[in-house]
């Protein structure tokens, strides 16, 4: 008996053990997600000072090439990494951290930035908030629309097609992200947009980088 009882104490304490470590990653409170996001945040301090600044030009050379990438699939689903331009030179940086969640739901957090803004996204299955340089912007909803957080009117859309991804703000189209990822890693520095209209303002800069680094992130570690 005492073979057998000491197996099953054995079993008693590595359950124990990975349900401590599991702990962190059940789907948080608010104080948690604050936390978490500061973890983010502090995971991109030694990447930041690398980053070139985003100029218009730039939005036309930004590639689905990335530098330093990592996913871990542990307990906690992790991953980050930077996004560079065709020419290899780092743009967006990025942290994600994915909670655990009833099945086939999404509860995660997404924190990401460039040489002068940053972007926080609380990730759930039918909503997205987005937050932009410590201000609340808005919510995606599950049709892609991004509605703004101070008058609930709609400023923004990704719309998935068969070739790509449009994107909305206002009225109009300003950008396409391309939906196909490269075949083999020689094809890594295509560019992630088919097209980036030339006339944005720079509060339209600011939500067409949230929203496609959203849906690049998103892609890449699916």
């Amino acid at each position: 008996m005492l073979p057998i009882m000491a197996g099953f104490l054995g079993l008693i304490v590595v359950g124990i053990y990975f349900m401590s470590k599991g702990v962190g990653n059940v789907s948080p409170n608010k104080k948690q997600v604050q936390k978490d996001l500061k973890k983010l945040k502090n995971d991109m301090d030694t990447w930041i000072d690398d980053l070139v600044p985003i100029t218009k030009d730039d939005l036309e050379l930004f590639s689905l090439n990335q530098l330093k990438q990592t996913v871990k699939k542990n307990v906690a689903y992790t991953a980050k990494g930077i996004y560079t331009t065709i020419f290899n030179e780092p743009i967006v940086a990025y942290s994600y951290k994915k909670y655990a969640a009833r099945k086939n739901r999404l509860d995660a957090l997404l924190y990401a930035r460039t040489a002068n803004h940053e972007y926080a996204y609380r990730i759930k299955d039918d909503s997205i908030q987005i937050v932009i340089d410590n201000r609340l912007i808005g919510s995606v909803n599950d049709r892609g629309e991004l509605v703004s957080a101070s008058n609930r009117k709609k400023i923004a859309q990704l719309s998935v097609a068969s070739d790509n991804t449009p994107i909305h703000i206002g009225d109009r189209e300003v950008a396409n992200v391309v939906n196909q990822l490269p075949a083999s890693k020689k094809d890594l520095n295509q560019r992630a947009f088919e097209f980036v209209t030339n006339d944005l303002n720079k509060e339209e800069e600011n939500l067409l980088l949230s929203l496609a680094t959203l849906e690049l992130v998103q892609r890449s570690i699916e």
